[in-house]
């Protein structure tokens, strides 16, 4: 049980984690730019602890500077760490309270979103709204599913003390204006989105970790791409996988990217293109164990180069 001043704490704006401004605009700008481009060299050699830590006049570090960017290349993970290394907050709040999650989530930039810490991802802004609610308003598929699956872990969900009661709070949250995540999709036009987090709603984790509440259709949708991955019949699975179904979850969370990962005989490029496309590729299931680790125990390398490509940490535990 987690008393309920400390879940509020999670989610509040942090108004004492406004960055301060810093005296080098033009070097910020420059470090950013190296950061989305994936240069490692430039990077280790421009950024200091001081620039890392301060702002633009808008109260944007190099991180929000970099997580406002649509995509950036597999390099650019090695580079963000760095960043985390020398002392950059991913709790720091622009002028309008957003950070870097808001940002990323906004432009759907999944990499830099995936390696932020888990509690940074839940932060409200000043309207109130978590990167969820971005995610959601702006119709950016790739970050809502993130951050909507991250919730299935139990390191994180705290479902044996709690059963499904936090993550059912987080889901629920709702900005200052009292609309939830699928309420802003369902407004801005994205009614498939907010399906699908209505869905997620739906399901529960329970006291014993394990995920519950698909429907019956739902339910053989799921064992039909689970047959067909363990089969390897990649043809098969690039008919049938669908953005709302190629992420169905078993009881443990595993989905179909991950019975793919698993079997090697999945290896074709156009297979893997189309899965990370419709997929998350940085889902996880119940332990933690995701898309990633599966591919890596197969030896399939055709899936943990699509799933590196499409944004999941080489670096995730």
């Amino acid at each position: 049980w987690v008393p309920q001043l400390q879940l509020q704490k999670l989610t509040q704006p942090y108004p004492t984690n406004r960055a301060s401004v810093g005296d080098s605009p033009a070097d910020l700008q420059t470090l950013a730019h190296d950061v989305i481009r994936g240069d490692f060299g430039q990077v280790q050699r421009l950024a200091t602890r001081q620039l890392v830590t301060s702002a633009d006049a808008a109260r944007r570090t190099v991180l929000m500077l970099a997580a406002d960017a649509p995509e950036t290349p597999v390099h650019t993970e090695k580079c963000i760490l760095y960043l985390f290394e020398l002392g950059a907050n991913p709790k720091a709040a622009d002028a309008n309270g957003d950070t870097a999650a808001h940002l990323a989530a906004r432009r759907d930039h999944l990499r830099l979103l995936t390696l932020l810490s888990f509690d940074a991802k839940w932060l409200r802004n000043d309207n109130g709204a978590t990167p969820l609610m971005e995610a959601a308003r702006t119709g950016s598929w790739k970050c809502a599913k993130h951050l909507l699956h991250l919730l299935w872990q139990y390191g994180l969900n705290r479902c044996f003390g709690q059963g499904n009661s936090k993550r059912s709070r987080l889901l629920k949250k709702k900005d200052l204006e009292g609309r939830t995540a699928s309420d802003l999709a369902r407004l801005s036009g994205h009614s498939e989105l907010a399906s699908y987090i209505e869905r997620e709603m739906r399901l529960v984790v329970g006291a014993d970790g394990e995920i519950s509440g698909l429907t019956a259709q739902e339910e053989t949708d799921r064992q039909e791409l689970q047959r067909l991955a363990e089969a390897g019949d990649s043809a098969g699975l690039r008919r049938a996988a669908t953005r709302g179904s190629c992420d169905l979850p078993n009881r443990f969370g595993r989905t179909a990217l991950m019975w793919a990962a698993w079997n090697s005989s999945c290896g074709e490029e156009a297979l893997w293109v189309q899965l990370v496309q419709l997929g998350d590729p940085t889902c996880a299931d119940v332990n933690a164990h995701s898309c990633l680790h599966w591919a890596a125990r197969a030896g399939n390398s055709a899936a943990a180069s699509a799933l590196l490509a499409a944004g999941a940490s080489a670096n995730a535990r």
